[in-house]
């Protein structure tokens, strides 16, 4: 009887001591909210593919960053990776505050946002947020933005509302990324004026010769060219919903130059996101992959490095 009781403590011991072993259960799939904006794409792609080959549920919803972070705090989405900062810190600072929402930490650190400007018309003067004005006509006083609701947007609003820099009566037109790029692209070719918002990384300092326009008062700054920081942001139960894919993005740094050459792959070579993320994770499994991975487990309790690997194999 005794050696019975001993038996199933054994046992017992060894059951509990498995069941510690592995990760915390996930709670539903991370959900993540990608806007129509070629680097982030491929990026939520990358992140996706290695999640999902960590053996975790995902999904994914294309929508513009103010309803995805209403998303967020209505549960429906979980992670973002295009919080551009200080551009979208109006949305996302008062989120942060409440705890509705996690600012994870910078997955981009070298990127750059500003109004710019083809270089041939910067060769003709126009330097400057303040050097618009003077020639609106060629302009035909119109600022070319993204999505509606996007932080750049509502500071570009924000100037011609204060008539900062005598843009009080110029107006934005607000379209998706991809519309806004295919007509400056073509008024470029075509060596007609354009103003229109632009970032760094991104294809288009591939395919056109441009210039980040300087702010010369405290009226222009937050459209002048200006360094920021793209964060990882996920919704406020992420960390205990799915720790693992939490402790992923906590790691998850891209280096500017890696998101270029997704953005080029994906827009100038017509690489579809399926197909290019495996294709970059099998050859940087030594490298960011690995790094990104570190004292991350997949689902089943190995090491997700091991799991991916042998998922992308």
């Amino acid at each position: 009887m005794s050696k019975r009781l001993s038996i199933g403590r054994i046992l017992f011991t060894v059951l509990v001591f498995s069941l510690l072993a592995l990760p915390a259960m996930a709670s539903g799939p991370v959900k993540f909210g990608v806007p129509s904006w070629p680097g982030v794409t491929v990026k939520s792609e990358v992140a996706s593919q290695l999640i999902r080959a960590m053996g975790y549920e995902v999904e994914q919803t294309v929508a513009s960053p103010s309803i995805i972070f209403k998303a967020m705090t209505l549960g429906e989405l979980n992670a973002y990776l295009g919080g551009w900062s200080p551009v979208e810190d109006p949305m996302i600072d008062p989120l942060v505050e409440k705890g509705e929402i996690i600012r994870v930490g910078a997955n981009i650190e070298e990127a750059v946002t500003a109004l710019v400007v083809p270089s041939f018309v910067a060769e003709a003067g126009v330097t400057s947020i303040e050097d618009l004005a003077a020639h609106k006509d060629k302009f035909e006083s119109t600022i070319y933005g993204i999505e509606s609701g996007s932080g750049a947007n509502n500071d570009i609003q924000e100037a011609i509302d204060a008539n900062a820099a005598g843009l009080g009566d110029w107006e934005l037109a607000a379209s998706s990324t991809a519309s806004m790029l295919a007509q400056v692209q073509s008024l470029s070719e075509n060596k007609r004026w354009a103003v229109f918002w632009g970032w760094e990384p991104h294809w288009m300092n591939a395919v056109m010769d441009l210039h980040y326009l300087q702010s010369e008062t405290p009226a222009t700054e937050k459209i002048g060219a200006s360094v920021s920081v793209v964060y990882t942001i996920t919704s406020n139960d992420l960390p205990e919903a799915n720790p693992q894919a939490y402790a992923f993005l906590e790691q998850l740094k891209v280096p500017s130059d890696v998101q270029s050459q997704w953005i080029y792959e994906y827009r100038q070579q017509d690489k579809e996101p399926e197909d290019l993320a495996p294709q970059w994770i099998k050859a940087n499994l030594d490298g960011l992959v690995g790094q990104w991975l570190e004292g991350v487990r997949a689902a089943n309790g190995e090491p997700a490095l091991k799991v991916v690997r042998a998922a992308f194999k």
